[in-house]
């Protein structure tokens, strides 16, 4: 076998790989979308993001509803944080600047996360 039809050999099993990757892709993306079972518990609804998205400003408290890692730090169920900076990505919040108890902010928490691990903490008023 000359060193051209190994060369075109090559050239032929890797374009089929190429072409079986995006299908096996697709394929599975399909499986996920809909053989996947709901994350959402029965009679659970979720809050609209953009309802929660309004309420996260700079200065809000957040409490987290379940215990997560975020890097280093692990935050425990009811612990409270202070959003200290918002950043938007096309209009749409992407991700906070935290600040733990302890003063140390963990900078760009995704908004995904904030909103599976985090709830707006209620605040009280004095009478």
């Amino acid at each position: 076998m000359t060193s051209a039809t190994t060369h075109v050999r090559s050239m032929v099993m890797r374009s089929r790989g190429c072409v079986r990757a995006p299908l096996w892709a697709l394929v599975v993306g399909l499986f996920v979308a809909f053989a996947a079972p709901s994350v959402h518990a029965a009679g659970d609804t979720p809050k609209e993001p953009a309802a929660i998205d309004e309420q996260i400003a700079v200065g809000t408290e957040l409490v987290a509803t379940s215990d997560v890692t975020l890097r280093r730090a692990v935050i425990v169920k009811g612990s409270r944080v202070s959003v200290t900076k918002l950043s938007r990505r096309g209009g749409h919040l992407a991700s906070v600047d935290v600040e733990l108890p302890d003063g140390y902010v963990l900078q760009r928490v995704a908004i995904t996360t904030v909103r599976a691990f985090f709830r707006v903490a209620e605040t009280t008023t004095a009478p």
